[in-house]
């Protein structure tokens, strides 16, 4: 019932816009701007200026490039939905959401899966021009009704876009928990890495498939710490996301960590701020042997 619902809701805009999208194929022939997306076999394309419940807005900021959409009318129940996709600008997925306005049918909303989000989410063209402002994007992949779960209940999308962006400045938003700002940075094999997500506390993954955990004592004494994979106290885990078994692969692993501050949030809660550097080896590849220097953090934790 609730996928016959949706499926009603998108038709319900394809009855709404449909003409005024033909008449804009027509009059947009000489123009550059392409947009197609399809929601569950469902497409929806490029809106006229009369569409003025149908808007699609496409920003950079940073080194993401966010794209979304914003179809119906949330005056009329059952009869609107929101989109948001953001891609970095090396052409991988990072999140999305999906939301209906279906009051009588509890609003669903559906995201991206939890881990390793752009191995789940496929973006298999994106082309930036920064001069004249411009990025073509070409995606598919599934959002789900539970982000921790492949065979919860879900939307298929796909979609292309040849559009212009709105440029909202070189620093990326923060990574934020429970309000305050944290953070997670490192070189992976040389590589620059930096954290999207702190999905639990102290828990720092990006798009990719690594994660990097920390780890405190409560009030342990300010300084650096030798560690491995079998400390209890002040410690760093790392690990990389298996999407055949669906786990964490941890690594096994030694190396220094140090904070210099604590900084107390109320009640049992803190953010670690520090550094970190150590060597991970694969216990079912020992060539697998990865390099990670010049690590710097500010985790949240509870005791």
């Amino acid at each position: 019932m609730k996928s016959r619902l949706l499926i009603l809701i998108i038709g319900f805009f394809i009855a709404s816009c449909t003409s005024p999208n033909n008449d804009s194929a027509n009059n947009n022939s000489l123009s550059q701007d392409r947009f197609n997306l399809v929601i569950d076999g469902v497409n929806l394309g490029l809106p006229t200026s009369q569409d003025v419940n149908y808007v699609i807005s496409v920003y950079k900021k940073g080194d993401i490039i966010q794209f979304g959409v914003y179809n119906g009318d949330f005056n009329n129940t059952d009869s609107a939905l929101t989109l948001s996709l953001n891609f970095s600008k090396n052409g991988k997925f990072i999140s999305g959401t999906l939301f209906f306005n279906s009051f009588n049918y509890y609003n669903p909303r559906y995201n991206n899966f939890i881990d390793f989000t752009s191995n789940f989410f496929n973006c298999t063209l994106l082309e930036l021009d920064e001069v004249n402002k411009r990025v073509k994007i070409n995606f598919d992949g599934k959002l789900y009704e539970n982000k921790n779960s492949l065979t919860s209940d879900s939307r298929n999308l796909s979609g292309q876009l040849n559009l212009p962006y709105t440029d909202n400045g070189n620093q990326s938003d923060p990574l934020v928990v429970n309000g305050i700002e944290q953070y997670c940075r490192a070189n992976i094999n040389s590589a620059p890495w930096f954290a999207r997500f702190e999905n639990s506390y102290s828990a720092f993954t990006d798009e990719g498939g690594y994660k990097i955990e920390t780890h405190f004592v409560n009030s342990p004494t300010p300084g650096n710490y030798n560690f491995n994979s079998l400390s209890t106290d002040n410690y760093v885990k790392f690990s990389k996301y298996n999407p055949i078994t669906m786990t964490y692969d941890y690594y096994n692993i030694t190396g220094q960590v140090g904070y210099t501050y604590r900084e107390y949030h109320g009640s049992t809660y803190y953010s670690f701020i520090g550094t970190f550097s150590f060597t991970a080896t694969n216990p079912n590849n020992p060539a697998d042997i990865i390099q990670v220097t010049n690590g710097v953090f500010r985790s949240y934790q509870q005791f």
